[in-house]
């Protein structure tokens, strides 16, 4: 009987002390619950903890955009959110080829990426019309903050980057055409050659003049230009010295034939593992003033490049006015051809093209 009592006594301790454990994990599940909503949110900013998120690009650390925009930006934040949250740029295409990286971006390889529209082709049909023939009226910056603000004030564009939370746009400096070879100072001086292109509607403009355009990431203009690949591209000055080309090309025409159009992103699921606070904080930072940050830092690398170019006995052309019509006139129907597609989409393209035009008059 005393061996009973003993037992019983034993396990009755037990089971009170079970029962007050399940008490306070209760109590515990239900403060949980209520503030699930916010949970993340306030455990990041009641702990302290910080996050890193990649951000990929196909460059290497000496481009213009990693130097004087990623970095730059990854700094900002570091030190506008007191270290909760940071970026680490991984270049070089190290987490995915210049054509994977948005999809990276959507589907969480890379937590964020910067990348260029035209690698993309079809997805960004509507803010394409930056990059239709001789829009391309000002510098960078200039281009930038326009590509940015047309984003801003249409729906039709929004939609396009529906898949992840856009950081910032930006265009390049105006592309003109560098050869190697042979100096393109007429239309007719284009016939036959192969051009290296960065976008569906920079592939028409050149097929419009007499050429064969050749699609491929700006990385490779080097090599395919020594092999004799290609004889040559539509890209902004700027590239001459952030790929190195000086070696390989002899002549650049300038017109503002066009430029290029860029994005910086993030993993719609990366920007939710954001506290609210922190996101107001960053969405500060993004959007315009990125823009025409990621702009000017073209423009200074196109003087740069220039006199580079121009030391390396580089010879520079500018066409004419009675020439240059001739090359719009020739490229028109890429206009014609972007305004009737959008057309047939129910989008009111003449609208969006009228307001880049009084925007470029504008700024």
């Amino acid at each position: 009987m005393k061996r009973f009592t003993k037992r019983f006594s034993f396990f009755s301790l037990m089971i009170a002390f079970l029962l007050l454990i399940s008490a306070c994990g209760s109590s515990d599940s239900s403060t949980d619950s209520t503030n699930d909503a916010d949970s993340s949110d306030s455990e990041t900013s009641q702990t302290g903890e910080s996050v890193t998120f990649s951000m990929g690009h196909m460059n290497s650390t000496e481009h213009v955009q990693d130097s004087m925009a990623m970095r730059p930006f990854g700094e900002e934040v570091a030190e506008a959110t007191d270290g909760r949250v940071n970026f680490q740029i991984y270049p070089g295409g190290a987490l995915g080829t210049p054509a994977e990286t948005y999809d990276n971006i959507v589907t969480g390889i890379m937590d964020s990426g910067w990348g260029l529209q035209g690698y993309n082709a079809g997805k960004f049909e509507v803010h394409s019309v930056m990059l239709l023939p001789f829009l391309a009226d000002g510098d960078g910056a200039k281009l930038s903050v326009i590509a940015q603000k047309l984003y801003d004030q249409f729906p039709e564009i929004q939609a396009e980057y529906d898949d992840v939370k856009l950081m910032w746009v930006h265009a390049a400096d105006p592309y003109a055409i560098v050869t190697s070879g042979k100096q393109v100072t007429s239309l007719e001086d284009l016939r036959g050659l192969r051009l290296r292109t960065p976008s569906v509607e920079g592939g028409k403009m050149i097929e419009s003049w007499g050429a064969t355009p050749v699609s491929m990431p700006a990385p490779e203009i080097y090599d395919s230009m020594q092999r004799g690949v290609i004889d040559g591209g539509i890209l902004p000055v700027a590239a001459l010295a952030d790929f190195n080309l000086f070696d390989v090309v002899d002549y650049v025409t300038i017109g503002n034939f066009s430029t290029g159009l860029f994005y910086t992103a993030m993993n719609k699921n990366s920007w939710d593992r954001i506290p609210s606070d922190d996101q107001t904080i960053i969405e500060e930072l993004m959007g315009e003033p990125m823009a025409r940050t990621a702009g000017e830092a073209f423009d200074a690398q196109e003087e740069k490049a220039r006199a580079k170019a121009e030391e390396e006995g580089i010879e520079f052309f500018e066409l004419d006015d009675a020439e240059l019509d001739r090359f719009k006139e020739a490229a028109q129907v890429v206009t014609d051809e972007w305004l009737a597609n959008m057309e047939s989409k129910g989008i009111d393209g003449q609208a969006i093209l009228d307001e880049a035009l009084r925007l470029m008059e504008e700024n």
